[in-house]
Order: C-alpha cells, then sequence, then structure tokens
C-alpha cells in the first residue's frame, strides 16, 4: 500500500484539483469582485475538472491501491465515478449560468457551493473508511441544503431546503449510530477489514448487524432518493431552482449510489469467483435490495401519473429510476455491476438533458407546468426533438441508451435464480412511465401554443441549443454504438479493490 505522503497527495491528484479550484475562486472573489458576476468562475471550474479528468485517466491505467492508512481506495471504480461527477459539475454549472434562476451576482456563490458538493461526492465514491464515507456523505448534504435554499427570497426555497435539512439530519444521524453498532460488532471501520470479519462469521451473524444494515441503508437511501427515504425529493426539487433540481438528480444520487455498491460488495458479501459475490449469510442482502428495487420504482411511477408540474413528475420519475438501478445490485455479479454504470451513464445525458429543458422552458414561460409546454415542438423544435430524445430514453424506447441500460439491468435479474419476478416488475412499470412522459410530448408536439404566450420570447438561446444537442446525440449514439462504453466499463470493473 502507498505509504509515502507525495505518492498519497499524487493518488488524491483530483480531489485536490477541486481544493486549488476553490481557493481560485476566493481570492479571485476577494481580489477582483467583478469576476462574480462574469464566466470566470465557470472556466475555472470548468479547467480544475478538466485537470482532475486527466489526472484520474493516469491514475486509471495504474495498480488500484489503497492509501492514506488504507482509508480511501485508488481503482477503476473510483475513476469510473470521478469522470461522472466532473462531467455532472461542468454541465450543472453552464445550465446554471444561463438560467435566469440565478443572477449574475449570485453566480460565484454557486459555482463554490457546486465545485464543494463536487468535493463531497468523490470523496464518497474513493471512499474504504466509514468515517471517510461519512465525511463525505455530510459535506454533500450540508451544503446541499444551502443549495436547495439558494433563491432566499423565495418561500418554496427556503420550504426545500428546511425540509432537506429536516430529512438529511434524521437520515444522518440513523445511518451514525448504525455505523457505531457495526464497529462495535466487527472492531473496525476498514471496509475490507469488515468485510473479511463478516465473511469468517457468514451464518453466524446476530440479529443487531440486521439492524445496522437497515440503519446504513436508511442513510444512503435518503441520498439517493430510494423508498423508504424518497418522501423529500418532489418537495425539494420543485421549490429549489431548476438548476439545482438539474444538479441533485445526478450528482449527489450518483454518489450516494457509488456508496452503496461498495458497501455492498466489500461488507455485506465477498468475492468468491471470479466476477462473482456472495452474500453474508443471515443479513438477508439479495432479498431486500430485490424488495426494495420494486417498491421503488412502483412508488415512483405511480407517483408521477397525477403530476401536472414537470418537474415533481420528473423528480419522482428518478425515484423509479433508482429502483431500476437497485436491480442490477440483485445479481451480485460483474454482469449486473456493469448494467448499473452503464445505465448511469445513460442516465446522466438523459436527466440533465430533460431537465435542463425544463429550466429552459421556465425561464421563458415563468411556468412548470405541462401546459406551459404546449406547441413548443413546432416553435423551438430543437428543444422539442432533444425533449423527445430523453424522454423517450427515459421510458425505455429501443434506439436509444435508456434501453440498452434496461436492457442490461432486466438481462442480468433473469440470469439470477428466483427473481424473474423483479424483471417483471421492472418491465410494467417502464411501460407505465411511457404513460406520463408522453404527456409531456403530446402537450408539446399536438397541442396547440397558448395564445397568452409572447412568441418573441421562445427564442431558444444558442448556448441552451448546442448543450442540449450535445446531449442528446450520445443518447442517441450510446443506443446505437453501445459496445465502447461496455468495454470501458468492463475495464473499470476488471480493477475494482475488494
Amino acid at each position: 500500500m502507498a505509504e509515502n505522503i507525495f505518492e498519497n497527495l499524487r493518488l488524491i491528484g483530483p480531489e485536490l484539483c477541486l481544493v486549488f479550484v476553490l481557493l481560485g475562486l476566493f481570492l479571485s472573489d476577494a481580489i477582483f469582485p467583478s469576476t462574480k458576476k462574469n464566466w470566470f468562475p465557470m472556466i475555472l471550474t470548468a479547467v480544475g475538472c478538466l485537470v482532475g479528468a486527466v489526472l484520474t485517466c493516469k491514475l486509471h491505467t495504474g495498480e488500484p491501491t489503497r492509501f492514506f492508512a488504507d482509508t480511501v481506495a485508488s481503482d477503476g471504480f473510483a475513476a469510473f465515478f470521478r469522470y461522472l461527477f466532473f462531467f455532472t459539475a461542468v454541465v450543472g454549472l453552464y445550465i446554471a449560468y444561463g438560467s435566469k434562476e440565478i443572477k449574475k451576482d449570485e453566480r460565484m456563490d454557486f459555482a463554490l457551493l457546486l465545485v464543494c458538493v463536487t468535493f463531497g461526492m468523490n470523496l464518497t465514491a474513493i471512499a474504504s473508511h466509514l468515517l471517510v464515507l461519512y465525511l463525505g456523505i455530510e459535506t454533500i448534504s450540508i451544503v446541499s441544503f444551502v443549495m436547495a435554499g439558494f433563491r432566499r427570497n423565495s418561500l418554496k426555497s427556503n420550504e426545500a431546503s428546511f425540509k432537506y435539512l429536516i430529512f438529511g439530519a434524521l437520515s444522518s444521524g440513523i445511518m451514525l449510530y448504525g455505523l457505531s453498532l457495526l464497529y462495535g460488532f466487527t472492531g473496525s471501520l476498514y471496509y475490507h477489514e469488515i468485510g473479511a470479519f463478516l465473511a469468517s462469521r457468514s451464518g453466524d451473524v446476530p440479529v443487531l448487524l440486521n439492524v445496522a444494515m437497515v440503519m446504513i441503508y436508511a442513510g444512503l437511501a435518503f441520498k439517493i432518493s430510494a423508498f423508504p427515504m424518497h418522501f423529500w425529493t418532489p418537495d425539494v426539487y420543485e421549490g429549489a431552482p431548476t438548476p439545482v433540481a438539474t444538479f441533485f438528480s445526478v450528482g449527489p444520487k450518483a454518489a450516494g449510489f457509488a456508496a452503496l455498491m461498495r458497501i455492498t460488495l466489500d461488507l455485506f458479501a465477498f468475492k468468491f469467483g471470479e466476477g462473482q459475490w456472495q452474500a453474508v449469510e443471515g443479513v438477508g442482502l439479495v432479498q431486500s435490495l430485490a424488495i426494495l428495487a420494486a417498491v421503488t420504482m412502483t412508488v415512483g411511477n405511480l407517483s408521477a401519473i397525477g403530476q401536472n408540474n414537470v418537474k415533481r413528475m420528473l423528480a419522482y420519475s428518478s425515484i423509479a429510476h433508482v429502483g431500476y438501478l437497485l436491480m442490477g445490485l440483485v445479481s451480485l455479479n460483474s454482469f449486473g455491476i456493469e448494467a448499473v454504470l452503464f445505465y448511469f451513464i445513460a442516465y446522466c445525458t438523459m436527466n440533465l438533458g430533460a431537465f435542463w429543458v425544463v429550466s429552459t422552458v421556465k425561464d421563458m414561460t415563468g411556468e412548470e407546468s405541462i401546459e406551459a409546454f404546449r406547441g413548443l415542438g413546432w416553435t423551438m423544435p430543437v428543444l422539442g426533438v432533444c425533449m423527445a430524445v430523453f424522454l423517450f430514453s427515459l421510458a425505455g424506447i429501443p434506439l436509444f441508451s435508456g434501453f440498452v441500460g434496461k436492457f442490461l439491468l432486466f438481462g442480468a435479474v433473469v440470469k439470477t435464480p428466483g427473481f424473474l419476478w423483479l424483471a417483471l416488475v421492472g418491465i410494467i412499470n417502464s411501460v407505465v412511465s411511457l404513460f406520463y412522459y408522453v404527456k409531456i410530448l403530446k402537450s408539446m408536439w399536438l397541442d396547440k401554443p397558448d395564445t397568452h404566450t409572447n412568441e418573441a420570447a421562445l427564442v431558444l438561446p444558442t448556448g441552451h441549443s448546442i448543450g442540449l444537442v450535445a446531449l442528446a446525440v450520445p443518447t442517441v449514439v450510446l443506443g446505437l454504438f453501445f459496445g465502447p462504453a461496455l468495454v470501458f466499463i468492463r475495464q473499470v470493473m476488471a480493477t475494482f479493490l475488494n
């Protein structure tokens, strides 16, 4: 293991890039106050994320290792989520800069908060020690509370921040108590040591360990918006500025899922073959994940049907997609894990794109309801076509990346003995989701434009057009040519540190 301090700093280079970006933003705001109103914060953040991605690429080609006294892991799995987080941060900041909900003199504050959350997300994904995990999650949560209430003069935004704070404090306390129980039972905070201890006690696990597992899951379920800790999601997404909700729907959720995957594979399961894990006997891991996946996707989809506010609808949709992702963990093999990682790539582009369209429509019409989308497919064809691509992909229609992702997830579950029913539940839920996605498309393409809307205001800015097309193209390309992405993901999992 790497013990040299310089080697440790090299291995944590991507995170240090974010620290230097924060320092640069603070200094520029103090020395040159005018920079807070221009594009400098976004440019500096984008450059920092690009450098971080380059350093991640160099680390990815090296040997997987643990460093900083085995508290942090550097492997392909960490590299994958680092890439995802850097991309999400840059796109999220670009959306915010083009949105009327984020004022020019607030750009610096928004960039600072977003970079802080991104640092927490990276820390969560690379953690191999329970305290480091907790620090990462709390970094995400505390800063997210502030981001949700970014519009200080909006009662809805204040309400969203307060609800987020209450639910976050509750889930954090529950998870921390679960971590303490786990430490009391195993005597260690290191993932690999806890996993080895539980594997040696497989079949002889006390009930208290199941309680600890449930509590830990409750804390992580809050971050990923999984049942039964999903109640905050629609209210917070609706009240928060749309660019913030866009970032929340992908970044922090992916970080929570990365932590859940590491804990599942390192703590409560052990590797017994090439690309195969077996759950520790006595904890009911696989059965619990299957039930939670089915309930999460069903609750999310059924709740979305009756929504008229598109942002709330997409919030419930994001809950349903967490259910699909949980299906991949049920198989406990490399095929299922690879399906989850591919789905994250697809989900990143299609969900960011869908929320971006909502943000654009909100800026133009001041509304987020389905009626605000009436006729926009004809008045703004680029926006209409891109939204159709994103929604068809979210629904799992063939020829789009979302279909390939769901096909891989369902295939992994079908190959797992005794869980054919879960695949059927997933297929039925995909059909149900098509109903409310089509409601938006019907309003955009089949309904006449609102006569009260100022047509002169319905002009899609060039920056938005380029960004939406840039997200729509990979959504289509990954649905047709997904082989290279799967090869990359298999290389990632080949260096998974277990």
